[in-house]
């Protein structure tokens, strides 16, 4: 018997302390906005980037050489381009003046987009590619040098010689292996590139594109972006949710360092990573899903999680994200693109009344106090014959007790009468 008081009295403490416990749950760091629909059909897209020389401009880009210039703070103001390509673009990167960027795709289709006038024109000379499906494609600190890198492991330092032709030489031989990503640090003269099965290379800039590969070939890794100039860190995605922290030699890129690890909370995959603000990216997810990621700390969190998509808009929750940006102004602030063409505005959620919400809990936890000593106590009860004994024999003998005062008023009261009647 005594045994069992002690289990109810353990589950039902138990029970009360999970009661005053905040419930952690998988919350959005931010709210969605209506989207914006650049076109009432499937567009396909496949990449954006974000430069401008001014003001903060998106290239967007996809399937069928389409392309287009969105304004980064009002991406409802769009222009409309006109490459000279039906191939799918699939990969695009701002010249560090932001005047002009280079676009490129599948069958060595290699292009630049000049913002003066928004033309978009093949670059002279990308015949040189030979066709090479092409994914990735990044200038160097000094805008002097574009690396392109593509199927099979092919890549090229790409520069513009004399009368405007270009210029690629061959850095590296097939290796078997599709280039996923390259990406430079804004300050230093050093790239980091990401291929499907020979692992994560350097390439420096300064000793005639010597290319330098720091390891981990048992993944398949997805995009890299090399956010943070201050500790010349970058940072690589790669499948089954890993994250590849790069720590870069500056000096002495062979002694650069690689540290990979999971993110086990997360439920989808990795897609894409973009520059959220400086030392921060954004990681887009498969289903609709992003990731921040804090390249100082290693640490990631939920900035949209997919089961708040799902809640507003089962159709929105089906698209697949090509990428995302943070505002100048407010890098909590920006937009995300899907592969359709639906543009969804983020901000941070409305904040709540502090007042209000410590008043709850307060009365929550009134209520809980009240309720859970008679919750112990009936437990406790319903479990001891002791108590229970007690209990009937005092209520019976209270009963008895009430029922002979009963009686003796009843005689009482005849006597009462009796005398009355004789007198």
């Amino acid at each position: 018997m005594a045994n069992r008081i002690r289990v109810a009295c353990g589950l039902v403490a138990l029970l009360f302390a999970a009661s005053l416990m905040p419930t952690a749950m998988a919350e959005s760091a931010v709210e969605l906005e209506n989207p914006i629909w650049i076109a009432e059909s499937d567009l396909g897209l496949e990449v954006l980037a974000i430069g401008g020389e001014t003001k903060q401009k998106v290239l967007v880009a996809g399937a069928d050489g389409y392309a287009r210039l969105l304004d980064g703070e009002n991406p409802s103001e769009q222009i409309e381009l006109a490459p000279p390509t039906e191939e799918t673009i699939r990969g695009i990167d701002w010249h560090p003046r932001g005047k002009t960027a280079l676009l490129v795709g599948d069958n060595g289709v290699m292009l630049r987009y000049v913002a003066e006038d928004h033309s978009v024109n093949t670059v002279t000379g990308s015949a040189q590619l030979n066709g090479v499906d092409v994914a990735a494609i990044a200038w160097n600190a000094a805008g002097s040098v574009a690396y392109v890198g593509g199927e099979d492991g092919w890549i090229w330092a790409y520069h513009e010689g004399q009368d405007g032709q270009g210029v690629f030489e061959l850095i590296t031989e097939s290796a078997g292996s599709d280039i996923t990503g390259i990406a430079c640090q804004e300050e230093q003269h050093v790239c980091a590139v990401t291929t499907e099965t020979d692992g994560i290379a350097l390439i420096d800039s300064n000793t005639n594109h010597t290319m330098y590969w720091i390891g981990d070939k048992e993944r398949r890794w997805l995009g890299v972006n090399c956010a943070e100039p201050v500790f010349n860190r970058c940072v690589a995605i790669g499948d089954g949710r890993a994250i590849g922290s790069i720590g870069i030699n500056i000096q002495q890129p062979e002694l650069s360092t690689l540290f990979t690890q999971i993110i086990p909370d997360l439920g989808g995959e990795f897609t894409y990573i973009h520059k959220r603000a400086p030392g921060e990216t954004l990681i887009s997810m498969a289903p609709f899903q992003l990731t921040a990621w804090d390249m100082n700390n290693g640490e990631a969190y939920e900035w949209v999680e997919y089961s708040d998509v799902v809640n507003s808009s089962d159709a929105l929750a089906g698209e697949r994200l090509i990428g995302s940006w943070g505002t100048i102004d407010n890098p909590n602030v920006g937009y995300v693109v899907t592969s359709y063409g639906a543009i969804i505005g983020f901000h941070p959620p409305e904040e709540t009344s502090v007042w209000t919400d410590s008043l709850i809990s307060y009365i929550l936890a009134v209520v809980v106090l009240v309720a859970v000593p008679g919750v112990i106590f009936g437990l406790i009860f319903m479990n001891s014959e002791k108590l229970q004994r007690k209990y009937f024999a005092r209520r019976n003998a209270k009963n008895e007790a009430a029922e002979n005062r009963r009686i003796e008023k009843e005689k009482a009261e005849k006597r009462a009468a009796r005398k009355a009647k004789n007198s």
